[in-house]
């Protein structure tokens, strides 16, 4: 932020992350750009626009961002869920509980969206990084792509 403005200022990104560098920053709720872990939440629920730490907008200019992240939730949560599955069948074969398998695959079902929440986020910025490589005006902190 620029004192004397107020202006965001958009700090230019000299050394972009890896591919792999960009999952491991998404997956562990940072900002792809710079890695800042505060990036874009500043609560479970509450995001901001834009990286406190680089000034990078999440969405890159793209309105159905959230979509993305949406997807980003399902998948992990559905991932989730088929992991609870798979361990507590392979834990407790052959007599498996069913009824204890439907309680922990309903509360990781009922749960996992609002913990995956933030991460999906992230998690997508990274992918969409990956896809879509952020051009020499994005990089030199001038703005973000515009569709």
């Amino acid at each position: 932020m620029d004192p004397s403005s107020g202006q965001l200022i958009v700090r230019p990104v000299s050394d972009f992350p890896s591919r792999p560098r960009l999952l491991a920053r998404g997956l562990t709720r940072r900002c792809a750009w710079c890695g800042d872990r505060k990036a874009y939440f500043t609560g479970w629920f509450k995001r901001q626009e834009r990286c406190h730490a680089c000034g990078h907008a999440y969405r890159r200019g793209d309105e159905a961002f959230e979509l993305g992240a949406i997807t980003a939730n399902i998948i992990l949560t559905f991932g989730s869920l088929l992991l609870t599955v798979l361990v507590l069948v392979l834990l407790t074969a052959p007599d498996v509980p069913v009824l204890g398998v439907m309680l922990a695959a309903g509360a990781v079902g009922l749960f996992g969206p609002a913990i995956f929440y933030p991460v999906s986020f992230t998690l997508w910025q990274a992918v969409d990084l990956w896809m879509r490589r952020p051009t020499p005006a994005e990089l030199s902190g001038e703005g973000d792509a515009t569709l």
